[in-house]
C-alpha cells in the first residue's frame, strides 16, 4: 500500500507541475497577448505620424521647389541681360559704334 501511495503522489504532484506550468503560459499569453495589442495601437499611431510629416514634407518641397524656381528664373534673366549687352557691346564694338544701353542700339 505504501507504494501504491507513493506512486499516486508522484502522479498528483506531475499533474500540479502540469497543471502550474499550462497555467504560467496561459498567463503569459495573455499578457503578451495584450501588450501586442497595446503595440498594435502605438503602430497605428505611429502610422498616422508619418502620414502627417509626409504631407507636412510635400508641402514644404513644394514651397522650397517654387522658391528655387523663382531664382532660378531671376538668376536666368540676370545672366541672359548681362550676356546680351555684352554680345551687343561686342557687336557694336566691331562696327566702331558704342552700345546705348539705355535705347539698347548702336549709337555711333
Amino acid at each position: 500500500m505504501n507504494n501504491i501511495s507513493t506512486q499516486t503522489t508522484f502522479s498528483t504532484t506531475g499533474m500540479t507541475k502540469k497543471l502550474s506550468l499550462a497555467a504560467t503560459f496561459f498567463i503569459a499569453l495573455v499578457v503578451s497577448s495584450s501588450s501586442f495589442a497595446y503595440q498594435f495601437d502605438v503602430d497605428a499611431q505611429g502610422e498616422q505620424a508619418i502620414k502627417e510629416h509626409r504631407q507636412l514634407m510635400v508641402q514644404h518641397m513644394a514651397s522650397v521647389e517654387q522658391e528655387y524656381s523663382a531664382e532660378l528664373n531671376q538668376d536666368f534673366d540676370k545672366q541672359m541681360k548681362t550676356a546680351e549687352s555684352k554680345f551687343l557691346d561686342q557687336k557694336c564694338e566691331q562696327r566702331g559704334l558704342d552700345f546705348d544701353t539705355r535705347s539698347e542700339v548702336c549709337d555711333g
